[in-house]
Order: structure tokens, then sequence, then C-alpha cells
């Protein structure tokens, strides 16, 4: 005789068994947050460079030789990894909040932001890691020029992460802190902590600012975590 559990398991359609399959993926799927702290800092670390008024000779030397070339590149594929989480992050937030209140017209503001976060710091990555190519295949033949290159290519790469990637990324997480404290997600303190890690943000061209949006990453992914809010988490 069949466990009526068991026959109400099998009568279940599809998409409902596939929906409670990926409830372990769904509950973890904050973990993306803390992802992107971790290819940042990591893209930081490998990508380490002189200061803008260094000699010609200190910029070569950062950028020539195997070791520091793809120490240059590594970081530009960190960036490029850190901007897909980072998207892939807001993005379950901004389901998990829907989930709360499936019935509510939400603006999709915070998406397109945070598509246009991950992009800017993707393009700017790419340009850290290219740059690196290039000065380091011209270094020998033409030392002035290359060195103009990596101060070209980590300047703009630095500026595309910290000017419209860290301005979009402030208004999605502004944005965001706010429908999820409409929707009880959040409590008072995780709104005002969003709105002023938002806020922090818009210096983010002095670099310091950014590691708010860290530790609020960080954050908000152990509570998300800790308190699953979409209905394909409960049970």
């Amino acid at each position: 005789m069949t466990h009526p559990v068991a026959a109400a398991r099998i009568g279940e359609p599809a998409a409902v068994r596939a929906d409670v399959g990926a409830r372990p993926a769904a509950r973890w799927a904050p973990l993306t947050g803390i992802a992107f702290v971790v290819f940042f800092l990591g893209a930081v670390v490998a990508g380490n460079v002189p200061s803008d008024n260094a000699t010609t000779a200190a910029w070569l030397a950062a950028y020539t030789g195997s070791g520091k070339q793809f120490g240059h590149e590594a970081s530009g594929v960190l960036l490029v990894l850190a901007a897909l989480s980072l998207m892939s992050f807001l993005v379950v937030l901004w389901s998990r909040i829907g989930d709360l209140r499936p019935g509510e017209r939400r603006t999709p503001v915070p998406v397109v932001a945070a598509g246009i976060s991950a992009a800017c710091i993707a393009v700017g990555g790419a340009l850290m890691a290219v740059g690196s190519t290039v000065t380091g295949a011209f270094a020998g033949a033409t030392a002035p020029a290359a060195a103009t290159v990596a101060r070209f290519a980590n300047d703009a790469g630095f500026t595309m992460v910290a000017a419209p990637g860290m301005l979009a990324a402030a208004l999605s997480v502004g944005l965001l802190s706010t429908q999820a404290y409409r929707a009880g997600l959040f409590g008072r303190k995780m709104w005002i902590f969003g709105i002023a890690v938002a806020v922090i943000l818009l210096a983010s061209l002095a670099f310091v600012p950014i590691l708010a949006l860290l530790l609020w990453l960080i954050v908000t992914a152990i509570l998300l975590i800790r308190r699953p809010g979409s209905r394909a988490d409960r049970g």
C-alpha cells in the first residue's frame, strides 16, 4: 500500500517536484554576495600597481615578467567574476522580495541598475587585463608608450568600476533595501544600513568607500541564508 505522503509526491506536478529539488540551491544562492567580496579583494591583491606619479621604470617593472603580467590579467578576470556574482546576488535579493509580496508591482530599476553596475565592473576588469597584455608585449621595444598604456588601462579600468559601476550599485542597494524593508525582509536597522551604504558609495572614487558595499553584501548574504524568505526555501 502506497504511503499517503509518497502518493501525494508522486501526484505532484513536475514543476512542483523540480521546485522541491531546487530548494538547497535556492537557499544557498545568497553566497554569491560573499563570492563578490572574495573575487573583488582577490582582484585588488593580484593587480597591485604603482602610484600614478611613479616613474616609467616603476610602471614597467610592475607589469613585466610572466608572474607580474599574469597577476594583472588575473585581476581583470577576477573583476569579471565579481561583476557576475554581484548581479546574481542582487537578483536573488530582488526575487526574495518578490516572493514575499507576490501581488505587489515593483519598479525594475534595482535590477536594471544591478546589470549596469555588473557591466561597468566587467568592462573595467577587461580593460585592466588587456592593458597588462599590451604592456607586456611592447615593454621592451617602446618602454615609454608601454608605460602609458599601463597607466591608462589601470586608470580607465578603475574609473569604470568606481564611478558608473559603484554609482549604479548604490542605486540598486538603496532601492532594494527600501523594498526589502517594506516587504518585511529587512528590519529598520538593515534598511538604514543599506541607505547609508548607498550614500557612502557616492564617494567610491576614493576606493575606501567601496568597503562599505563589501560589508553590506556579507551581512545581507548571512541574513538571507539564515532567514529564508521565498516560498521555494520553506518546508
